[in-house]
């Protein structure tokens, strides 16, 4: 996931994302297979402590979050804190499992098995190491791959990021830094309806409990042309008949519209 974030040069968000992912999960493999099959009772005893701190930011991550839950917002919360919270447990699980492996190899009395092997490595561990870079380009490639571009114009919806009903059609879209992200397609009422219902943007908008409202008079959104001076068009529309919905919390927002004229729908989020 590091190795692809850098694939997206355009967000220096995503680039930063990368450079912390990277280095942690790097050393806690190599300490962790010191530490199981070169014996290596100090590398277990890293391994396990790198694991309870992973698993304790987990738990950090999950009180912050639930401290924000609201009674009508748990059923959207689910889906989002439960992966954090079995990451969390296997994370302390797999930290005691080193903890009781390294207690238990500096209780054996020292054997040529046991004795440190230094920075030699085997035929086996050699081929290890290879396999284990093809899988990893592999995966790289597929996540690169995946990675939708920064903006396209009149395409359909499975060629634009997550996150828009499958009935959408004629999508465009730009993305911007740090998130930041417009987009504009046609749908009729009914399926912009349950787009918005089923909750959209960030967490703490969908457990907002914002709700549809009629336009009266006129609602003016920002269109994906605000984020660029690359695609001509309006960087603003207004709309005088249809349905729209509005998020916002200090330097964070989510924007959506319907215009019942064209059957056309406006989304525009920033979260900075």
């Amino acid at each position: 996931m590091a190795l692809a974030a850098f694939a997206v040069t355009w967000d220096p968000c995503s680039l930063i994302g990368g450079c912390i992912m990277l280095p942690w999960p790097l050393a806690l493999g190599i300490q962790q297979y010191r530490g199981t099959f070169r014996r290596n009772a100090k590398a277990g005893h890293t391994s396990a402590i790198s694991l309870f701190v992973i698993g304790g930011l987990g738990c950090l991550i999950l009180v912050a979050f639930g401290a924000q839950l609201g009674l009508r917002g748990r059923h959207l919360w689910l889906r989002d804190l439960l992966p954090i919270g079995l990451g969390s447990m296997f994370a302390f699980l797999a930290g005691r499992a080193n903890l009781q492996w390294a207690r238990l190899l500096r209780t054996e009395t020292s054997t040529p098995a046991s004795s440190p092997q230094g920075m030699r490595f085997s035929l086996r561990e050699l081929f290890l190491a290879v396999t284990l870079v093809a899988v990893i380009a592999a995966l790289v490639t597929s996540f690169v791959k995946a990675i939708p571009p920064r903006f396209a114009e009149h395409v359909d919806v499975a060629q634009a990021p997550f996150g828009l009903p499958p009935e959408a059609k004629d999508v465009s879209y730009f993305q911007g830094y740090r998130g930041t992200i417009a987009y504009e397609f046609t749908i009729d009422e009914a399926g912009f309806r349950r787009w918005v219902e089923s909750g959209i943007g960030s967490i703490e908008a969908k457990s907002a409990n914002v709700s549809l409202e009629p336009i009266e008079g006129s609602h003016t959104i920002s269109t994906y042309h605000a984020l660029t001076s690359a695609l001509p068009g309006p960087e603003k529309v207004t709309l005088t008949d249809g349905l729209y919905y509005g998020w916002s919390k200090e330097d964070r927002g989510v924007h959506a519209a319907f215009d019942r004229v064209r059957q056309r729908a406006y989304y525009f989020a920033h979260y900075h």
